[in-house]
C-alpha cells in the first residue's frame, strides 16, 4: 500500500518538475539571474521525484523488514541519488566531470548513508 501512496505523491511532483524544467531551458536564458539555481533546484526535484517510485520497489521487493521500519528510507535514498546526479550536472556544466569525481561523490553519499543508519541503530 505503502508503494501506491509513494507512487501517488512522487508523480505530480515528478511532471511539475520535469514542466518546470521545460519551460525554464525554453524560455530562459542561463545568463538571466537565478536561473542556474532554479535550474538545480528543479532538476533535484525532478529527479527525487522520478527515482521515488522505483526506489519503493526496490526497497519494498529487497528489503522489507528495513522498508517497514524506515518510513523515510525511500525519499532518503531517491534524494541522495538525485543530489549525486545533480552534482555530476554541475560538474559537468564546469567542464570537470570525469569518472573519478562521479566515483568519488557516489561513494561520498553511500558513506553518509552508511553513517545515517549506524547512528540509528538499523544495522
Amino acid at each position: 500500500m505503502r508503494g501506491i501512496f509513494v507512487f501517488l505523491l512522487a508523480f505530480p511532483a515528478a511532471v511539475v518538475g520535469w514542466w518546470g524544467l521545460y519551460e525554464l531551458v525554453d524560455k530562459y536564458k542561463p545568463t538571466e539571474p537565478g536561473s542556474v539555481s532554479l535550474f538545480f533546484a528543479l532538476l533535484f526535484l525532478a529527479l527525487t521525484a522520478t527515482l521515488a517510485p522505483p526506489v519503493a520497489y526496490l526497497n519494498q521487493r529487497f528489503a522489507p523488514q528495513a522498508y517497514k521500519r524506515d518510513p523515510w528510507r525511500v525519499l532518503r535514498y531517491s534524494a541522495w541519488t538525485a543530489l549525486c546526479l545533480a552534482s555530476w550536472a554541475w560538474l559537468q556544466m564546469q567542464r570537470a566531470f570525469n569518472l573519478a569525481f562521479a566515483l568519488i561523490i557516489a561513494m561520498i553519499f553511500v558513506a553518509i548513508e552508511v553513517l545515517i543508519v549506524r547512528l540509528k541503530g538499523h544495522t
